[in-house]
């Protein structure tokens, strides 16, 4: 028992431990606060699986952008996809809507029009690839220049009119209940298994981390960096659209200016759950904490009655927090 207690107080001083699981001991430190502050409201069942959905599409999101991030990257589009992928969708879908677009998107019916849309997700994921990897574009540009093309064809598509109805399959998909959940953080959850896997199962895994860590000895030692990297970005690119299409199912809404501030909640959520910007360190663990997290602070506020205003500064200050603390951590590990 001495032994064991020992070992236990070892690891909690080991810069290494709160690296690795930090995000994860806040997130349980928090429900528990946040239990005790809300009156015992934030951890009634119903309110939980609240959070999981509202945090599913983010999630989403932010999977396929750790991807990005721990190979070295950045994807600065991924709101930009999501939103066409899902006018795509949402437009060639439905024969009203298709008609209703100035910009003449033909109707080619509803599954044709959701292979269409995760295909130009998969596609703009290939050209951002291929603008870092070939034309060797800093990765904050070429996503940048993809974000304001996407926005182009977006209004060039839509005349700026927003979707509304699209096929009764989206919001059916969307407001559906399977075994006491919604239907998309299902959705969310085999996302999250697959990019798990990914990670830590498969050789490709192991070459993003060893890419992010230090691209040039990984050239030196026979990995395909450039390839490897194509095929992060449209990966991103393909999450974007799976993405899309639940944003369509949970609102039965798109419109060019849908998604908000969601790209610097994907960044922050990478951010808070640890996962390093400059590459090499991270994993779903710390993105999908990072992202819970940030959704239960937002449910707590939002039960206390915060105002929205004030949100955003606390929003603020913790990403600063988590910044300062994981800096601090990476020098003493170091």
């Amino acid at each position: 028992m001495t032994t064991q207690t020992a070992k236990t107080g070892s690891n909690l001083r080991n810069p290494a431990f709160w690296q690795d699981n930090g995000t994860v001991v806040v997130l349980i430190a928090f429900i528990l606060v946040a239990t005790a502050v809300s009156g015992g409201v934030f951890i009634r069942p119903e309110n939980l699986i609240t959070i999981a959905y509202q945090a599913s599409i983010v999630g989403v999101l932010v999977l396929g952008q750790s991807l990005v991030v721990i190979s070295g990257g950045l994807d600065l589009s991924m709101v930009g996809i999501l939103i066409l992928s899902a006018v795509i969708m949402g437009g060639a879908g439905s024969e009203q809507q298709s008609m209703m677009l100035l910009g003449g998107l033909p109707y080619i019916g509803l599954w044709p029009a959701v292979v269409a849309g995760f295909l130009t997700a998969l596609v703009f994921g290939l050209l951002n690839g291929l603008m870092v990897t070939r034309l060797h574009i800093p990765a904050f540009i070429a996503t940048l220049a993809s974000t304001l093309l996407l926005s182009g064809i977006i209004l060039l598509t839509t005349g700026g009119a927003p979707i509304y109805y699209p096929d009764p399959f989206f919001t059916q998909f969307g407001n559906s209940i399977w075994f006491g959940l919604p239907a998309p953080i299902y959705l969310f959850v085999c996302m999250t298994v697959i990019a798990w896997w990914m990670l830590n199962r498969t050789r490709f895994g192991r070459k993003l981390y060893a890419i992010g860590a230090n691209a040039r000895a990984s050239h030196y030692s026979g990995v395909s960096v450039n390839n490897v990297r194509l095929c992060v970005y449209m990966l991103s690119g393909l999450s974007a659209g799976v993405a899309g299409f639940m944003f369509l199912s949970r609102t039965g809404y798109i419109a060019a200016a849908s998604g908000g501030d969601m790209l610097m909640t994907t960044i922050a959520s990478l951010v808070v759950g640890g996962v390093s910007l400059s590459g090499g360190f991270g994993g779903v663990k710390h993105a999908i904490s990072g992202v819970l997290l940030l959704a239960a602070l937002s449910n707590l506020m939002n039960i206390l009655l915060i105002s929205p205003y004030v949100q955003n500064a606390i929003n603020g200050f913790v990403i600063l927090i988590a910044v300062s603390i994981y800096s601090h951590i990476h020098h003493d590990r170091a």
